[in-house]
């Protein structure tokens, strides 16, 4: 952490490490903005994490059979008749929805910020599949699976994604410094964003300069959330689905999501597999030791279900 920001290859970094509910070790680096020590409160945009907290929710209509993992996702969404693609398909990005080039980012560029996510999933239908689904996991140039699987989740609960998150896993897990978007009271726990410019880091959004507001919630990462907040959320997965007595998920959901959904078809070289919504790292005799995901540079999130512990490494960006 230290040396990545005294060698200017990131304004700041907080690191975690946690077990149980006991934070063992928080520490901060660089700063906030120019001039601004970096918190270790910071709010945090969680990017592709996000997805997590969407396979969550998921899992969650999937217990109350609202939805189905095998269900097509043609029952929720009818421009994607004859796809093949289920529910099952986008939790592990294996329906082929990862076109690349032009014609995914003029779709992606127009309802990404100004429509609905049914919009968008629509024009994500309405692309050439890469490949048969179940056949191969491809995460895409944004893991585009889950803005379709945030537009089935919305269309299935009747509420929007922010809607359903907050009423069924933020505020029972007592998430109070989690959000799509910051309270305007907040805001200045939002570090800047930089960019290198000329080989050097420069602000490119002030700090509490919140992403510009698009009209719907992104299933495949919008989340922001703190470091403290990030492990109280990861305390799901090490304590199979119940935090401090509150039950969001039974334990066979959380085992089902942090079981290996890929066998033969996992990324070959890169050492993990995929469950639903995060990879996996497996053990010497094949069980799950780690299970997470980063993104983007903006989080990270790693826990050990055998040690129950946890390391949200955020904001190494």
């Amino acid at each position: 952490m230290h040396s990545a920001v005294r060698d200017g290859r990131a304004p700041s970094a907080i690191a975690m490490l946690a077990r149980d509910d006991e934070v063992l070790w928080l520490k901060s680096v660089g700063e906030m903005g120019p001039g601004v020590p970096m918190r270790a409160d910071a709010i945090l945009p969680l990017a592709s994490v996000g997805k997590m907290y969407t396979a969550v929710a998921a899992m969650i209509l999937v217990e109350r059979r609202t939805i189905a993992l095998d269900d097509p996702v043609a029952k929720y969404i009818p421009q994607f008749a004859g796809l093949g693609i289920t529910v099952h398909h986008l939790l592990t990005h294996t329906g082929g929805l990862t076109v690349r080039g032009d014609s995914f980012w003029a779709a992606w560029n127009a309802h990404s910020e100004k429509t609905t996510a049914t919009e968008l999933a629509k024009a994500l239908a309405a692309l050439p599949i890469q490949s048969k689904p179940g056949e191969r996991f491809d995460y895409g140039p944004t893991g585009a699976s889950y803005e379709v699987l945030g537009a089935v989740i919305e269309i299935a609960s009747g509420q929007t994604l922010e809607a359903f998150m907050t009423q069924n896993i933020f505020e029972p897990l007592g998430l109070s410094e989690t959000f799509f978007y910051l309270p305007a009271a907040q805001a200045q726990r939002l570090p800047a964003f930089y960019r290198k410019v000329d080989g050097a880091l420069r602000p490119d959004r002030a700090q509490g300069e919140d992403f510009p507001r698009s009209t719907y919630f992104h299933g495949g990462g919008g989340v922001q959330a703190s470091p403290r907040d990030i492990q109280r959320f990861a305390r799901l997965f090490l304590d199979g689905g119940t935090v401090d007595g509150v039950r969001v998920l039974s334990p066979k959901w959380i085992r089902l999501m942090m079981t290996d959904h890929l066998g033969s078809k996992a990324p070959q070289g890169r050492g993990y597999t995929w469950g639903y919504g995060a990879a996996l790292m497996k053990g010497p005799a094949g069980e799950t030791a780690q299970y997470g995901w980063s993104g983007g540079g903006y989080a990270t999130f790693v826990g050990g279900p055998r040690a129950r512990d946890s390391s949200p490494i955020s904001r190494f960006q």
